[in-house]
């Protein structure tokens, strides 16, 4: 008997049309068949805001085009692409499907977009919560009938990776969003992803791992070719390879998979995942930049104290700023504060340093620093 999770992982080259189609279909052979798919089956992307494709912030149009065909062709009737993104965004639908790509594709096949607030939220306990009680999670989801998540392989400049796990993270409302973000203790926002995860698992992962993210990510890093496309099962199993490929050679150095692992259903070690489509040596990305982080160098039973000295801190670059405010809404602590004309100024006594002001800035004008001590441990 072999290991109990299965991913594959299968070559892809571009985003060329022919090319993908095949790499997505030979992923899902690979991973064994499709769940049941009664409809209506939703695709659970990543569409973080209103941004082209080429800057790898969101999931590609061809690979959930791809996807969608096969679950058609399997005989499901209705197919729906959908997330919730920032807040921010909420009320750039129509700009966030064209920019992303999502509308053009629906036009071509018989598939339908939208976001994934439309049926509001409902009030959810999760299964042995960590740190949520309750949460408000998509109506949409909860009585989707099959859901499959499609992730973007990025670094996260909190989280180090933004996977199969987080990418639930979007059928959370604002407030519930807001709370995750809103403590100062490493495994808070960890332990809440987990917590919005496990109320509605998907039935099946997909990773558009063709083009990815490196640096500081999800939102502000540098888009960078990794060639591949991957399928699972399991959303734990799928981040284990994620991780490889970014150059982890121990998955559970990130805090979001070691608590997972301790709560959700997956591998404890990369030998209880059976590859097919590629060998584990030839995953790894050769200088792929990831987020920036130290906190892993410290033993763990001291991690909760010293995250605020070596966590990143959000500063802001007044020459590409516009002051526009949206770094004071997404503040889950209200650490952000308008000066004279507009300008933010950032509370650092009240700072929690969860960088929602730097991923959703519009223009890249909330930065972010590395401290001394974080630089000299990595």
């Amino acid at each position: 008997m072999g290991p109990p999770f299965v991913v594959s992982c299968v070559p892809c080259s571009s985003y060329d049309r022919e090319v993908v189609e095949t790499a997505v279909r030979e992923a899902l052979r690979l991973c064994g068949s499709f769940p049941p798919l009664v409809a209506p089956v939703i695709v659970k992307a990543n569409l973080l805001s209103p941004s082209d494709p080429s800057r790898a912030v969101t999931t590609h149009p061809e690979i959930l085009r791809a996807l969608s065909m096969e679950l058609i062709l399997a005989g499901c009737p209705d197919v729906m692409i959908g997330d919730n993104p920032g807040y921010i965004f909420r009320h750039q639908e129509a700009e966030l499907f064209r920019k992303t790509g999502v509308e053009e594709i629906c036009r071509e096949i018989p598939a339908r977009f939208g976001l994934l607030s439309r049926g509001g939220f409902a009030e959810v306990s999760p299964p042995n919560p960590g740190k949520l009680e309750t949460l408000r999670f998509s109506a949409e989801l909860l009585k989707a009938s099959c859901v499959i998540g499609v992730s973007k392989l990025k670094t996260h400049v909190e989280t180090e990776i933004t996977g199969a796990i987080k990418n639930m993270f979007g059928a959370a409302d604002t407030d519930t969003r807001k709370r995750a973000h809103g403590a100062r203790s490493r495994n808070f926002l960890p332990e809440a992803i987990v917590d919005i995860f496990s109320v509605r698992v998907p039935d099946m992962f997909v990773l558009d791992a063709v083009e990815g993210m490196e640096g500081y990510g999800p939102s502000h890093g540098r888009a960078r070719r990794v060639g591949w496309v991957a399928a699972s099962l399991n959303g734990l199993a799928l981040d284990f390879v994620q991780a490889v490929i970014m150059g982890f050679s121990d998955p559970l150095s990130i805090p979001l998979l070691s608590v997972a692992s301790g709560r959700i259903d997956g591998p404890q070690k990369r030998d209880d995942i059976e590859l097919r489509g590629a060998r584990w040596e030839e995953l790894p990305c050769r200088g792929f930049k990831r987020a920036p982080s130290a906190v892993r160098m410290i033993p763990s039973f001291l991690r909760g104290a010293a995250h605020q000295l070596v966590s990143l801190k959000p500063v802001l670059e007044s020459g590409a700023c516009i002051r526009c405010g949206i770094c004071m809404k997404v503040c889950p602590v209200e650490a952000i504060e308008p000066l004279y004309g507009g300008w933010p100024r950032i509370d650092r006594k009240r700072c929690v340093q969860c960088l929602c002001c730097h991923e959703m800035c519009p223009t890249g004008a909330m930065g972010v620093r590395e401290s001394l001590l974080s630089r000299l441990l990595r």
